[in-house]
């Protein structure tokens, strides 16, 4: 595991009451009670982890001595510490990699500008109202379950496809508990039957979600740089190299804002012309581009298995808790007797608001890329004059923008960051291979208010790292 992973696993340990050492190894105690840190994980050298907490090494050194005479940990000259209960380096699964360190508690006084999601859309309200009168007695008249869910909304998600350039019937769509669950689901089918062990080839930076998927079902991941800013080549050449049963992409607005270009989308498709494995075109946030999309993916090929994931997270609500699969009918009907096995059906009662909303699809998506594009060039004015120094390529579309430093590691910045009062995303998070080190995320969903103030709190970290000098003494 490496330091940065485990600044990922303690997440905003300054938080806890006490001297600073004390914090810290109540941190790393409360990830290893989580199993975050698994026994036989690797804790980094105490000189390494006090640069990446920009703390001082003495820090790291008493919290470290209390973990060991509280027997958590093992040191051995040599050898270096290791969570116990395992011979160093044994554990057998990665911590979760999550936004859950980046991410706050609602009681936090720090600024939030790493979640990268809206609230609720003013719509919701009414689609609930109408849910008092004949939807609902509709719907309680049903048994309650529907692994492949309700009919009103397969037919809304295929209708909203077809208009969008993509066919679709309502027996090609599977209902699922939010995305997350169509890339659990998807993952379950795709892999498990390569002989030797799965490969799945995946963009970099990608989603953190389908990471975690993937390294718990023990796949070895490749990373290609980004098919929105690099254009197939790289993804092309990952898939040569390794003949993966899964291919992972955004196939209209990547995890950095770009959109990729159509011709690009056909080389892609031409180029994986006999790939026996699955193409996963991840989709959920097409409809916040700035501009006109780029075709599905499945819109290019019959030849290929792609299996196309929507979301109402993006546009609508996360806590909709509805996403769904557009795919084959045969492997469709596979993936809901999968689902029946998880939980028997996504809940009839989002599902049917979702379906009263998805019509509305087009405005509130207006609304939201008004909201986002706003916000977006009140973002660039402020970091253009609080961080000038920093870099960025202006958004595609999307909740969120990327900040390139100038020097250092996300790591730790984001770590001070977070003292000064804001939260933002390392880029080292959402990547396979822990690039983007000297990357940040800034989400663009926070009022106006929020992300001015948050960008000047960024700008007082940097000035503090930039010194190098020694943080506020806690202790």
């Amino acid at each position: 595991m490496s330091s940065f992973n485990v600044l990922d696993a303690i997440g905003s340990w300054t938080a806890h009451s006490g001297p600073l050492y004390r914090r810290l190894a109540t941190a790393i105690q409360a990830a290893i009670a989580r199993d975050d840190l698994p026994p036989g994980t690797v804790l980094p050298p105490e000189r390494e982890l006090s640069r990446q907490l920009s703390v001082g090494r003495s820090t790291v050194v008493a919290a470290y001595d209390l973990l060991r005479a509280d027997g958590l940990i093992v040191s051995r000259r040599g050898s270096g510490t290791w969570v116990s209960g395992a011979e160093r380096g044994s554990s057998k699964a990665p911590p979760r990699e999550s936004l859950r360190g980046a991410a706050l508690d609602s009681e936090t006084t720090v600024l939030d500008l790493a979640t990268a999601s809206m609230p609720a859309a003013p719509l919701l309200r009414d689609a609930i109202a109408e849910m008092n009168g004949e939807l609902l007695e509709r719907l309680l008249t049903r048994v309650g379950y529907s692994s492949l869910g309700l009919l009103e909304l397969r037919r809304a998600v295929a209708d909203r496809l077809s208009l969008d350039g993509l066919p679709t019937a309502p027996e090609q769509v599977l209902i699922t508990t939010g995305g997350q669950q169509a890339l659990a689901l998807i993952t379950e089918y795709s892999l498990g039957r390569a002989p030797g062990g799965d490969y799945a080839v995946v963009e970099d930076p990608t989603s953190p979600g389908v990471l975690d998927l993937l390294r718990n079902r023990a796949v070895t991941v490749r990373s290609a740089q980004s098919f929105s800013g690099y254009g197939a080549t790289p993804l092309l050449e990952s898939v040569g190299r390794s003949a993966p049963s899964l291919v992972y992409i955004y196939g209209s607005l990547g995890p950095e804002g770009r959109q990729p270009a159509t011709v690009e989308a056909h080389r892609l498709i031409s180029g994986l012309r006999g790939f026996s494995g699955v193409l996963v075109d991840d989709s959920s946030s097409r409809p916040l581009v700035f501009g006109e999309p780029s075709p599905y993916l499945a819109s290019l090929t019959k030849e290929i298995t792609v299996m196309t994931v929507g979301s109402m997270s993006k546009v609508f609500w996360g806590g909709l808790r509805v996403g769904w699969i557009r795919g084959d009918e045969n492997v469709i009907g596979r993936l809901a007797r999968l689902k029946a096995r998880a939980d028997l059906g996504t809940p009839l009662l989002s599902q049917m608001v979702s379906a009263w909303l998805l019509p509305h699809l087009p405005e509130v998506a207006a609304q939201r890329v008004a909201e986002l594009h706003a916000n977006l060039d009140l973002a660039e004015a402020a970091v253009s004059a609080e961080l000038p120094e920093f870099a960025w390529s202006r958004p595609d579309g999307g909740v969120s923008m990327w900040l390139h430093m100038p020097w250092g590691a996300a790591g730790p910045f984001t770590e001070l960051a977070r003292r000064h009062g804001v939260a933002v995303v390392p880029g080292t998070l959402l990547s396979p291979g822990g690039h983007s080190d000297a990357s940040i995320r800034l989400s663009l969903t926070a009022s106006p208010a929020v992300l001015e103030q948050g960008v000047r709190r960024l700008a007082s970290a940097w000035a503090e790292y930039s010194r190098g000098s020694s943080p506020v003494n806690l202790q």
